[in-house]
């Protein structure tokens, strides 16, 4: 039994082991130049200094583990040296005997190289990706030709992507022939399956957008969040309003709903609105590291009619001597946030009104009148292309009389008669 329980011991000794490794190999790591990231899940690892094809002096393809090690600025080396070369070729590496890494997934190799050459050959760098030990995708990073002062190239990231499933994944030197002088150094510090660094990027920004009074409207914007950006998954939204010079969060009410979303609804809005002016500020995270992006702004523009003015004023005319009536004025203007349009319309029973032909200035002169009448001036707002329907002003009333010249005649006949002298 005590047997048993050793071998037992020891078996879950062994599992925790390498489930800690499996871990490890998949720690979050925060990296000195910005960022943070995912290291590779590797579990097997190689290296090749070209053995006798390449004869060089001070040569090396060393610490292929510091690639994927928790240790960020600890890193593997690949140094081509001194001497001659014959299809020389050379090699730091890691892979994974489990599943094999997608294609079109990408891969950040945080890399730096230095150093000069004084070769008459050719050589060339590369990241090599192989499947079961056959190369399914290269991508160059450097390459020498005779002369030249070699790769001196500060620690950057490095971003690749293979269109096919890989198990491993190399550095490697390769030279066709030549002898010299090379000072060089290539140095990979770490290898990530995810990599985030600030700022996040917007696929789309708030717009400005005119809306009728009691419409609606909707603010978008969407960070780039995909299996193939530099965005964690776990994006936050906040929209905000801008209160004089403090912007605000939005909550949920009658004329705002989902404020924290990538699209912002604007329901049921007041003139009040009119010019007020919207951003949104996504927020996310990955091990240590904390991004904020802040949207462009989206102004609102309310269109509306706030007051469509008064005109005036009512008039009586005579059918016997001029039933013209005078030219109907503007007593007060009408109060639109876009630029005014009018239409004039008349009725004789003040209760179904038609448009006027071509009256459509702010002022009207209506020619003669064959009976009573009513006028009233349509206003409407046109604000980047959205129009209102019209408001209506005052009613005047031009009243016909069709006898007063006969009045009048009858008046001076009696003021001039002569009393009779019977």
């Amino acid at each position: 039994m005590m047997k048993t329980n050793s071998i037992l011991f020891y078996a879950f000794i062994v599992i925790c082991f390498l489930v800690s490794n499996k871990m490890l190999s998949q720690e979050m790591v925060s990296l000195p130049n910005g960022g943070c990231g995912r290291l590779l899940d590797t579990n097997t690892l190689s290296a090749s200094d070209g053995g006798l094809l390449c004869f060089r002096f001070g040569k090396e393809a060393i610490n292929p583990t510091n690639m994927t090690d928790i240790d960020v600025n600890s890193y593997a080396s690949l140094k081509p040296g001194t001497g001659a070369g014959f299809f020389c070729s050379m090699y730091i590496g890691v892979g994974t005997t489990g599943a094999d890494f997608p294609a079109n997934k990408p891969v950040y190799i945080d890399f730096a190289s230095d150093g000069f050459n004084f070769n008459p050959s050719f050589n060339a760098g590369n990241f090599v990706f192989y499947n079961n030990g056959s190369e399914v995708y290269r991508t160059g990073i450097n390459g020498h030709f005779f002369f030249d002062f070699g790769d001196n190239k500060e620690r950057r990231i490095i971003k690749v992507m293979p269109d096919k499933a890989w198990d491993e994944v190399r550095l490697d030197f390769g030279e066709l022939i030549g002898f010299g002088f090379s000072f060089s150094q290539m140095r990979i510090y770490n290898i990530l399956s995810e990599y985030y660094i600030d700022p996040m990027t917007y696929l789309s920004q708030p717009s400005d957008r005119t809306v009728p009074v009691g419409g609606s409207a909707t603010m978008t914007a969407v960070i780039s969040n995909t299996d193939i950006d530099e965005t964690p998954a776990n994006v936050t939204y906040q929209w905000q309003i801008l209160n004089g010079s403090t912007w605000t969060d939005l909550v949920n009410n009658a004329n705002y709903s989902n404020v924290t979303s990538p699209t912002l609804n604007i329901n049921n809005i007041p003139a009040g609105f009119n010019n007020n002016q919207y951003r949104v500020v996504a927020k996310s995270s990955f091990y240590t590291c904390s991004f904020q992006a802040i949207s462009n702004v989206g102004r609102l523009f309310v269109n509306v009619v706030s007051n469509p003015g008064t005109i005036g004023a009512d008039q009586t005319v005579c059918l016997d001597i001029n039933p013209d009536p005078a030219a109907f004025t503007e007593t007060a203007a009408a109060q639109v946030t876009g630029m005014a349009g009018y239409q004039w319309q008349s009725s004789t029973d003040n209760i179904t009104f038609t448009d006027i032909t071509n009256a459509t200035a702010a002022t009207y002169d209506a020619p003669a009148v064959t009976q009573t009448t009513y006028y009233r001036r349509g206003v409407r707002s046109t604000l980047n292309a959205n129009v209102t329907a019209y408001q209506y002003s005052n009613v005047i009333k031009v009243t016909l009389k069709k006898s007063c010249l006969i009045k009048c005649i009858i008046t001076n006949r009696m003021i001039t008669a002569k009393p009779n002298s019977n």
